[in-house]
C-alpha cells in the first residue's frame, strides 16, 4: 500500500512536471502568436481609411479656425485644402472651409470635407499651432531644405530663416509653416506645410531620435486631440509613414477670387476630382 501510495504521488509529480514543461514549450508559441497578431493589427491593410489634420489657432475671442487642413489616406497621399476654399458647410451654407471648425468643431469640419471630396473621412487630428513648437523641440529639431529666405514678424518676434539645408528648432519650424509672404501667399504656405510634415515624419522614423521618444510622445499627448484611440492612431501612423512610406501630396486646385468683397479660393471641381482620386481616393 505504501508502495502504491508512493507510486501515485510520483505519478502526480511526473504529471505536474510534464505540465510545466508543456507550458514552457507553449510560451514561445503564444508570444509568437501575440506578436503576429500585433503586426497584423498595425500593418494589416486599412483600405481607404482617412484622417484630416486640422492646424488650429484661436483668435482674440477664443474662436478657433483651421488654418491648416490636410486629408491623409492611410495607404495613399496627402490632400491640402486651402483654408479660404469656398464650400458648403452643412447647416450653415456657403463659407470658407476653415470656418467649419468654428461653427461645429472637428466633427463639422469632417462632415464638410466629406461632402466636398465625396469620400468618407473616418478620423480627425487637431494640433494647436503653439504645440508645433513643443513637438519639434522635443524631437530635437527638423531638417528642411528652405528654398527662399524667410523674414517676418510672428507674434511680436522677428524671425529670419536663411535658405538652404537648415535644422529648424521649434520656434523656427512654427515660423516656417505659418509664413504667408511671397507671391504665392497661402498656396506657398501649404507647400511648406506639406514639406514640414514629411520632414517631421522622417525625423520620427530615425533611430537616432529613439532616446527622445518619451519626451516627443509627451509633447504630442499635450498638444494633439483626436477621435482615434492610441491603438488606432499608432496603426494609422504606421500604415501612413512606416509601411506605405507616404504618397503624393497635392493641393486642391482652384483660383483666388473676390466675392462680395471677400477673398475666396474657388475650387476647380473637375480638376479637383482627379487630384482627390490621385491622392486620397
Amino acid at each position: 500500500m505504501e508502495h502504491e501510495r508512493y507510486g501515485s504521488h510520483g505519478n502526480k509529480r511526473e504529471a505536474a512536471a510534464g505540465g510545466v514543461r508543456s507550458g514552457r514549450r507553449l510560451l514561445p508559441v503564444l508570444l509568437l502568436l501575440l506578436l503576429l497578431a500585433g503586426l497584423i493589427y498595425v500593418f494589416g491593410p486599412l483600405g481607404a481609411q482617412r484622417a484630416v489634420l486640422l492646424g488650429t489657432d484661436a483668435d482674440a475671442e477664443g474662436t478657433a479656425r483651421s488654418d491648416t487642413i490636410i486629408v491623409a489616406s492611410a495607404d495613399g497621399g496627402l490632400l491640402s485644402v486651402p483654408r479660404d476654399t469656398l464650400v458648403e458647410i452643412p447647416g450653415v451654407g456657403d463659407d470658407k472651409v476653415n470656418a467649419a471648425l468654428a461653427y461645429g468643431g472637428p466633427e463639422l469640419a469632417v462632415e464638410t470635407l466629406e461632402g466636398f471630396t465625396g469620400l468618407p473621412i473616418d478620423n480627425y487630428v487637431t494640433v494647436d499651432f503653439g504645440g508645433v513648437e513643443e513637438i519639434v523641440d522635443a524631437i530635437g529639431g527638423v531638417r528642411i531644405d528652405v528654398e527662399e529666405p524667410i523674414a517676418y514678424q510672428l507674434a511680436g518676434r522677428y524671425v529670419y530663416i536663411p535658405s538652404g539645408e537648415q535644422t529648424l528648432d521649434g520656434a523656427a519650424a512654427l515660423a516656417y509653416v505659418r509664413y504667408r509672404g511671397g507671391p504665392t501667399a497661402d498656396i506657398g504656405r501649404i507647400d511648406r506645410q506639406q514639406k514640414f510634415i514629411s520632414a517631421l515624419a522622417r525625423e520620427a522614423r530615425s533611430p537616432a531620435n529613439l532616446p527622445r521618444l518619451q519626451r516627443t510622445l509627451g509633447a504630442v499627448r499635450d498638444n494633439v486631440e483626436t477621435n482615434m484611440n492610441p491603438f488606432e492612431a499608432t496603426r494609422f501612423a504606421a500604415q501612413r509613414w512606416l509601411w506605405s512610406g507616404g504618397g503624393p501630396a497635392e493641393t486642391y486646385p482652384g483660383v483666388p477670387q473676390y466675392i462680395g468683397g471677400i477673398s475666396y479660393w474657388v475650387p476647380d471641381r473637375e480638376a479637383g476630382e482627379q487630384v482627390v482620386g490621385e491622392t486620397i481616393g
